[in-house]
């Protein structure tokens, strides 16, 4: 009964909005303005791509932005679409020849006059001249109070960029009115110093496709693509930050299959990639989960995980990975080091999880029977990652609360590569 509860309550605050912005138009005071966010199709040192979702089709398509600093305002057209099969309008425009690790002020439909009018994005470094930090999580919205609570802290971290694993809106494909939910509690919520907001790379997941699974591309995931421009216009794709760093989203079987071409895909993305300095993959199903375990087995003997472990796991072996990050089972997860299946201490990959953003908490494996579980309990968290220029790393577990309770030190950016057996 909650469930349906929660989608009548949805379905009155969408009415509701639209009334109200019916009739404040009617008195041209209309604020029409659903959503903004921030994504990259390309390089985020000189590149951001400002979207932005409204009501109706005659809002403005103009971007107004400029270098903070600066006096010129500059102007730019967004291309307009539709989110999936609803009447929210998206525009998108990519902003490109901007300066690395600079901040621009932005505005939309006029140049703000004052700076609580517009917001502010910050460009990438080219270098690790400073640390990079990121957040990463997923599973993010079970309702809307729960979101704005972890939304909210991922904003007070401040960081350059979010990694966002899936299982976004819980809107399964059909549901606009979770995504109006989401997306302007990203808006309110994650926002940096200043009224920066914060970007975002994103990854799909079970609750963003019809069925879950084996969807069709786009028609069973209509708001994934069509709010979200990735680079190549794919769910699997990889984003360079210089040469510090690399970013893999991986379709855990959502709208692509893990094996075939996604794995031979992830093998020529890591070959071109060795020289980078950390390298992060982020994806929804886990390889090595705390629940969901199949009658008379494990997490990891979910089919989902066997094809990851069989089909990309050797590649991130070989080639070397700085952590994976993998959601679906509403847990806080840090791995052991593993390697071929087994502890490795020294050459494992380290896994961490399991999606816990804005979702209720399931159960995790006891200890005696969880061994591939460094740390694992059910809790709200988002991991909260430093990278340094000299190859270390810290990786946080925060909860809703703020409370870092757990954390890995690295003192190398990646693991060694090594061939796996009988390749």
């Amino acid at each position: 009964m909650e469930k349906y509860s929660r989608r009548r309550k949805a379905s009155q605050s969408w009415v509701l909005m639209v009334l109200w912005t019916l009739v404040f138009s009617a008195v041209g005071l209309a604020q029409d303005l659903v959503g903004v966010y921030l994504t990259w199709k390309s390089d985020p040192a000189t590149t951001m791509t400002v979207n932005w979702v409204d009501l109706f089709e005659g809002s403005s398509d103009q971007l107004w932005y400029r270098r903070k600093g600066t006096t010129e305002w500059l102007t730019a057209e967004a291309v307009q679409t539709k989110a999936g099969v609803s009447t929210l309008q998206v525009r998108r425009v990519e902003l490109t020849g901007l300066a690395p690790d600079t901040v621009y002020e932005f505005g939309i439909g006029k140049a703000p006059a004052k700076e609580t009018d517009g917001w502010k994005f910050r460009t990438m470094p080219t270098e690790l001249s400073r640390p990079v930090r990121f957040v990463s999580g997923g599973d993010m919205m079970h309702n809307r109070e729960m979101v704005d609570a972890m939304n909210l802290r991922a904003g007070a971290l401040d960081p350059d960029f979010a990694m966002l694993g899936g299982d976004l809106a819980y809107a399964n494909g059909v549901a606009a009115t979770r995504w109006v939910d989401w997306l302007q509690s990203w808006m309110k919520n994650s926002v940096g110093k200043d009224r920066r907001i914060i970007p975002f790379v994103i990854g799909i997941g079970n609750h963003e496709v019809k069925g879950g699974y084996n969807g069709k591309i786009p028609d069973d995931a209509p708001f994934f693509y069509s709010l979200f421009a990735t680079p190549e216009g794919k769910s699997n794709y990889a984003l360079d930050f210089g040469k510090y760093m690399s970013v893999i989203a991986l379709d855990s079987g959502h709208t692509q299959q893990i094996a075939g071409p996604q794995a031979e895909w992830l093998a020529a993305a890591l070959a071109k990639r060795t020289a980078q300095q950390f390298l992060f993959a982020f994806y929804h199903y886990p390889a090595y989960g705390t629940t969901k375990a199949p009658k008379g087995g494990l997490p990891y003997d979910a089919k989902q995980s066997i094809a990851i472990r069989e089909h990309w796991l050797p590649h991130f072996e070989k080639y070397g990975a700085t952590a994976l990050f993998e959601n679906d089972h509403h847990n806080y997860k840090r791995s052991h080091r593993l390697r071929n299946h087994q502890r490795d201490d020294e050459n494992g990959l380290l896994f961490l999880g399991d999606g816990a953003w804005g979702v209720k908490p399931r159960e995790v494996p006891s200890p005696e029977v969880g061994w591939w579980l460094a740390k694992a309990e059910p809790r709200n968290h988002l991991f909260h990652v430093e990278l340094r220029a000299d190859g270390t790393a810290t990786i946080e577990a925060v909860d809703v609360k703020g409370e870092v309770f757990d954390r890995v030190e690295l003192t190398r950016p990646r693991t060694r590569p090594v061939t796996p057996p009988g390749r």
